[in-house]
């Protein structure tokens, strides 16, 4: 009988000592980056991709990539940036008109932006998998502005990223 004991006693001792894999499951909400919209200035309400566009941090050699895609010489009406979640500041440079790297001889009529985003940091611990997600609270910009027309804010916190943050009309 004390075999039995110590056997099932050894069994559950082993099964409590056993973790579940660290692994974040994908449907886990982290960390967000901030949705940028771009539109036309003269009609506000139509998207416009500004054209051979490129993102690069301040503080950072490369420029900022988004799930395999690098926005260099990027055409679209939106994007996806990350915001520092160890300071309350993130400075990109902003360039329009971003000339082909390959072509030597083509004249560079690049316009350069450079914005500062200011926000307060909420960090919320998920779980040792995930560890911690970072919200962005009391969103403000401010700009140069050469190609840019305007910055609106759209939503001053940043919790998700179903929608637009901001919204650059150019």
């Amino acid at each position: 009988m004390k075999n039995k004991f110590y056997l099932l006693l050894s069994i559950i001792c082993i099964t409590l000592g056993c973790q579940r894999d660290d692994i974040c499951a994908e449907s886990t909400a982290t960390t967000p980056r901030l949705i940028i919209r771009f539109y036309e200035s003269v009609d506000p309400f139509d998207l416009q991709a500004p054209q051979n566009l490129s993102v690069k941090a301040i503080d950072v050699d490369n420029y900022v990539t988004n799930n395999g895609t690098t926005y260099y010489r990027y055409s679209q009406d939106s994007i996806a940036i990350p915001l520092k979640t160890n300071a309350n500041t993130t400075e990109y440079i902003f360039t329009l008109n971003t000339p082909d790297s390959t072509n030597t001889d083509a004249e560079d009529l690049s316009i350069t932006d450079t914005i500062r985003f200011t926000y307060s940091r909420d960090e919320e611990y998920l779980n040792r998998a995930c560890a911690f997600k970072v919200d962005y609270n009391g969103l403000s910009v401010n700009t140069t502005q050469n190609w840019i027309q305007r910055i609106q804010i759209e939503e001053n916190t940043v919790e998700d990223e179903i929608q637009a943050h901001v919204s650059i009309f150019f």
